[in-house]
């Protein structure tokens, strides 16, 4: 049983590997160039899509503060864009809006030669470097058709602390898997979405009433700013996203963000000491994974719903493949058991060997050296506190008199 100033000391760990996991402000400055530019590009005034004011933002993790350093290098960072017409014309179907948004992104030299191949719902940019820091990443651009006064309504909604109605935000997409994708003229027959009442959703399950770090409001300004603060949901969302990272690397089947996300949303009780609120959403994460049976054959399946739009299930995937569904599974014993094995490690090697196991050398070893930096920054002020359990505190038992390398003159 950990004391509470364990507690604290691991919570600080973590929350401390959280924000090492975070993208950097270069990282996030380049990545909203290059979306800004693309944007630009596709709403310009000579656009196709100009008679239907067209909006780009971003959605997704990088909208929601939960995006993560790739594991490993030659991995994306990836961003998450919408493409947003104001109507469109009465003839285009799912296919026709599609295809115009490529040919728009086709006309520019840049965008024609990183054209990545076409995705379910998107068409993918694939950059390979950039002035920067020579990062990887793509970007999804998900063509979608929006109804007037929607931005007004966004707008709002982002601006306002209160729950409004999530439905408001729900917008129109494309999707090939549709029988209906090259037919289909109405928008009302297309795939509904809502990525943004979503994004509502997910801070307001993060926010406290202590804790309001982050807005989403800022988020979908033209040039956002970098947010480096995160609120204890955002942490456990990217903890748990490196650890599933590592355990299956680049295995297909492995648990996508997006249900690991809203398991954790659903889960979280609101807790400031990241550990805590980390080991009650593991615990409870499975109690939001639904059985519903199939009218039509009588089949049982399992549902992770979108709190949103509760129509849709995450899990669809899990019918067709049940492998996805098992690795689900073991990846959760899997993680609930690496936690508790770290917090039950004394003295700082250990601990460091431990986490590295399940996060990454390289991300535990940077969270250790930001912590020592900061201790021995608080040691020279006189205010540091030590733990010998853990041996890394910055607040809770003794204080350690600052040094002066100089021997005693007494």
């Amino acid at each position: 049983m950990l004391t509470t100033q364990q507690k604290q000391e691991f919570s600080e760990i973590l929350e401390e590997l959280g924000e090492t996991l975070d993208i950097t402000e270069n990282q996030f400055n380049a990545a909203v160039t290059s979306y800004n530019a693309v944007g630009n590009w596709l709403c310009n005034d000579n656009s196709r899509l100009q008679p239907y004011n067209p909006s780009v933002k971003p959605q997704g993790s990088f909208l929601i503060g939960t995006t993560i350093q790739p594991y490993t290098e030659g991995q994306d960072i990836d961003i998450d864009l919408v493409c947003e017409l104001t109507g469109k014309n009465s003839n285009w179907t799912q296919k026709d809006l599609k295809d115009i948004v490529k040919k728009q992104l086709e006309d520019h030299k840049k965008y024609e030669s990183i054209l990545d191949e076409e995705g379910r719902r998107c068409w993918t940019l694939k950059y390979r470097e950039n002035s920067v820091n020579n990062d990887q990443y793509h970007m999804d651009i998900l063509p979608a058709v929006i109804a007037n006064g929607y931005n007004v309504v966004l707008t709002k909604m982002f601006s306002e602390s209160r729950t409004m109605n999530f439905d408001s935000l729900a917008i129109r997409i494309t999707d090939k898997e549709l029988l209906n994708y090259d037919s289909a003229t109405n928008p009302d027959n297309w795939l509904q979405s809502n990525p943004f009442g979503y994004a509502k959703w997910f801070i307001d399950r993060a926010q406290t009433n202590t804790i309001k770090l982050f807005s989403l409001n800022e988020s979908i300004q033209p040039v956002p700013k970098f947010q480096k603060d995160r609120l204890p949901l955002q942490r456990v969302v990217q903890i748990l996203k490196r650890h599933r990272d590592m355990m299956f690397k680049d295995d297909k089947e492995k648990p996508i963000s997006i249900i690991i996300t809203t398991l954790a949303g659903y889960a979280y009780q609101g807790q400031t000491n990241v550990l805590e609120a980390l080991i009650d959403v593991i615990d409870r994460m499975h109690l939001f994974i639904d059985v519903e049976q199939d009218k039509d054959t009588g089949e049982y399946f399992r549902c992770v719903k979108n709190p949103v739009h509760t129509t849709e299930n995450f899990a669809d995937r899990w019918r067709d493949t049940p492998e996805k569904e098992t690795k689900f599974n073991n990846w959760l014993k899997k993680v609930k058991a690496d936690i508790v094995n770290a917090t039950e490690q004394t003295g700082q090697h250990n601990i460091i060997n431990s986490l590295s196991e399940s996060f990454g050398e390289n991300a535990v070893k940077k969270t250790f050296s930001n912590i020592g930096d900061r201790a021995r920054l608080l040691t020279e002020q006189g205010k540091n506190r030590f733990d010998a359990t853990v041996g890394l505190s910055t607040a809770g038992a003794s204080a350690i008199k600052p040094h002066n390398f100089y021997g005693s003159e007494e």
